[in-house]
């Protein structure tokens, strides 16, 4: 009979070698996965900016929907003061005034780091900034946002001067502060966005100061030569904004349309126009419209403001003369008296005794930022469209 404690130790022993062999095939099994997700890393290695690129465009996309939530306001601060400090750590350490190891050793990683801030930054703008373009030149600024913000993505590894990421630095400040400070001031005009390039001038400044500091003088070359960048950034911003270049950010025209009635219903406006025919799948209102002795025409606009921003919507009936000329021959105005709705101020103006011919509506602020332009053509009619639809807006 085998005593206890040999019993004891021979399950012990057996228990001990059992538990060594599952953690050996446990190394294997490890072992095996880490290799082939290795080898998967490296055949799709190639791809994998790409679908980071178009999963954090897509996010954004979605997620940010009102430009002007605070949450993402505050983030969007946020990216912009860590881009800030990590460049200005840069910078010391290229200039060996930062000799810790650590940072010395992981530069690269820092690098990466701030261009992954400054391209959460631009994709964010191209969404805010396309949700608020109208017209062909405003896409202008919306197109090279879209390539800075695609050359920050694929390029990344090229883009560790130090001058060129003060310029890009000074872009992002200065087309963030645009739509913020209006935002949390409730002030869109030409002195804000002057404003915001001042202080994003004065921002980056600062960064360079901390980068620069106890050997400004020395530098003064060096800076210089870094100073001129961000001062065409500015002049060339400051032409596309007085040029109607640049998207009007924060407002934003959500909704518009011709129709032969618009009234309040409720909560709600109903708008009248004449039935599609059963091809006109995407026909919503009367852009091509029938004029009858004695019609009105109607423009329907909704335009969204941040809640708080005081400011006034005006549409510009404007007709083509016959050298190709577009004249103003009414104005009517609308001021905004409660932003903030996600389906913008809803608001429309009328007119009578319309001549057939090219028409277009120009809706702009009361200081001439265009938020976009409905065409109208007019024919002439003998009578009024038997069929109407009815929509609520």
């Amino acid at each position: 009979m085998i005593k206890p404690i040999e019993t004891i130790r021979r399950k012990t022993h057996d228990y001990r070698q059992a538990v060594a062999a599952t953690k050996q095939k446990g190394r294997a099994f490890y072992q095996q996965k880490k290799q082939n997700a290795e080898q998967l890393y490296q055949r799709y290695e190639k791809y994998l900016p790409l679908a980071a690129f178009v999963v954090g465009f897509v996010w954004d996309s979605l997620t940010l929907t009102r430009i002007d939530s605070k949450l993402d306001n505050f983030i969007l601060l946020g990216y912009t003061l860590a881009a800030g400090a990590l460049i200005a750590v840069i910078g010391m350490a290229e200039r060996g005034r930062l000799r810790q190891a650590w940072i010395v050793t992981h530069l690269h990683w820092i690098a990466g780091l701030t261009h992954f801030f400054l391209g959460g930054l631009l994709s964010s703008y191209v969404v805010f900034y396309f949700k608020s373009a109208a017209v062909g030149k405003s896409f202008i600024f919306v197109g090279l946002l879209v390539a800075l913000m695609l050359a920050n993505e694929f390029f990344s590894d090229r883009l560790h001067n130090l001058k060129l990421l003060c310029a890009i630095y000074f872009f992002c400040c200065f087309a963030f502060l645009t739509f913020f400070l209006p935002v949390m001031t409730h002030v869109m005009n030409a002195a804000m966005f002057i404003s915001s390039g001042l202080l994003s001038f004065l921002v980056t400044s600062a960064i360079v100061a901390v980068i620069y500091h106890g050997g400004i003088r020395e530098a003064r070359r060096e800076l210089i030569g870094m100073a001129w960048p961000p001062v065409v950034i500015f002049l060339a911003l400051v032409f596309f904004y007085f040029q109607n270049w640049m998207p009007p950010v924060p407002l934003a025209l959500k909704d518009e349309g011709i129709f032969r009635s618009v009234k309040r219903v409720g909560e709600n406006y109903q708008v009248r126009y004449s039935q599609p025919r059963w091809w006109q799948i995407f026909k919503s209102d009367d852009r091509k419209f029938a004029y009858a002795p004695g019609d009105t025409v109607y423009c329907f606009t909704a335009v969204f403001a941040p809640a708080g921003l005081q400011e006034s919507i005006v549409h510009h009936w404007q007709k083509k003369n016959s050298e190709g000329d577009w004249t103003t021959t009414d104005k009517h105005g609308n001021f905004i008296r409660q932003g903030g709705r996600d389906g913008g101020w809803r608001s429309y103006s009328r007119k009578l005794n319309v001549t057939p011919g090219e028409w277009r509506i120009e809706v702009k602020t009361a200081k001439g930022r265009l938020l976009g332009r409905i065409p109208l053509e007019i024919t002439e009619a003998a009578e009024r469209p038997e069929k109407m639809k009815i929509d609520y807006r």
